[in-house]
């Protein structure tokens, strides 16, 4: 563990100073500059709890300074595997191919497991890392899998930047199995809220996304074009969590806007439930009824079309747990992981 960890008693700006860039990946830059210039250099336990955030509560400063911690023990913990570009290109904090990265915790058993790629929510207009990302890398690594953690592009990027990132993702890890001891026949996707739409989109439309990927890699990266050429980016396994899915209705039009810049003629088109055939993976969905930002209806409405489509799957409407609950600590979905783990094990 790194021997000095952040407190209340710092300010914001000595704490973005000691995290450095990689802080980027856990606390939106988004919500530092919502902090005006004048309170930045106080205390947080001075400002913290009176400041009030747009839509109503104060500064989360707990949170802040917890993932500002996390970055300090990143040696110990993980490695970040870029996937576009070489190591001494790769930057965290710039919402481009330099940023697109794999996360990957360390001491990870050694034997050869399943793989898991999981996808942080976040609208397409960021990331929640934290929660939704190292949480849940974690609980599946004792679950029995190999865990990796995508960081996308989101807004400004738009449609389809976000899911060639994650079918590139797979590709790595297809092409790197012996490396990373894990089962290149056996590869979920996993997604929370607007990364359930990542995932769901990249397996409905990967061969449309493999095409917009491979003529990006010609012209970015031929070596990596030439190495991934003979791989396929489809999941082996699909696990959506309070997915956003349709853009049609009950919709979760933010993620529209910023996947697709209001793009209208994209509107069906990235409505998964219309885009599902028997080709889809095998797939586990799960939401909350209490969902007052992502409609439940969304998850229900995917698990009809793969019912529909005949491809083996369970949806789960949990009754309490509202939006971003992520792992599902404290809520009637804390058992999730447990009974997708079941799922995905029947033979």
């Amino acid at each position: 563990m790194a021997d000095r960890k952040f407190t209340s008693e710092n300010s914001m700006n000595e704490i973005l100073k000691g995290a450095g860039s990689q802080i980027a990946l856990f606390f939106p830059e988004s919500l530092v500059q919502l902090v005006p210039e004048n309170l930045r250099g106080k205390p947080l336990k001075e400002w913290a709890d009176s400041f009030m955030m747009p839509w109503g509560f104060p500064f989360p400063a707990q949170d802040f300074i917890n993932d500002a911690n996390m970055v300090l023990d990143s040696e110990i913990y993980w490695d970040l595997v870029p996937l576009w570009v070489s190591d001494e290109k790769f930057t965290v904090d710039t919402n481009d191919v330099c940023s697109s990265a794999l996360m990957i915790l360390k001491n990870q058993p050694d034997e050869i497991r399943p793989a898991v790629i999981v996808c942080p929510g976040g609208g397409y207009e960021n990331l929640a890392f934290s929660s939704e990302g190292v949480k849940t890398a974690q609980r599946l690594i004792e679950g029995g899998y190999k865990a990796f953690i995508l960081n996308y592009r989101y807004s400004p990027n738009r449609w389809p930047k976000p899911q060639e990132d994650l079918a590139l993702a797979i590709l790595h890890v297809r092409a790197n199995a012996k490396e990373y001891g894990i089962d290149p026949d056996n590869l979920m996707i996993l997604g929370y809220s607007a990364g359930g739409h990542l995932c769901a989109s990249t397996a409905a439309l990967r061969t449309e996304i493999a095409e917009a990927l491979f003529a990006d890699l010609a012209e970015m990266r031929p070596d990596l074009c030439e190495k991934y050429r003979d791989i396929s980016v489809r999941p082996d396994k699909v696990c959506l969590c309070y997915p956003v899915i349709s853009f049609l209705s009950n919709q979760h039009e933010p993620s529209f806007q910023a996947l697709t810049g209001g793009d209208e003629t994209l509107r069906e088109h990235l409505s998964i439930e219309k885009q599902v055939d028997g080709t889809y993976p095998k797939t586990f969905i799960w939401t909350c009824a209490d969902d007052s930002l992502v409609p439940p209806d969304n998850a229900e409405r995917m698990g009809k079309a793969l019912s529909d489509a005949g491809i083996e799957s369970r949806l789960i409407v949990y009754p309490q747990g509202e939006h971003g609950c992520s792992i599902g600590i404290g809520t009637s979905a804390e058992g999730w992981i447990d009974e997708m783990l079941e799922f995905m094990n029947m033979k």
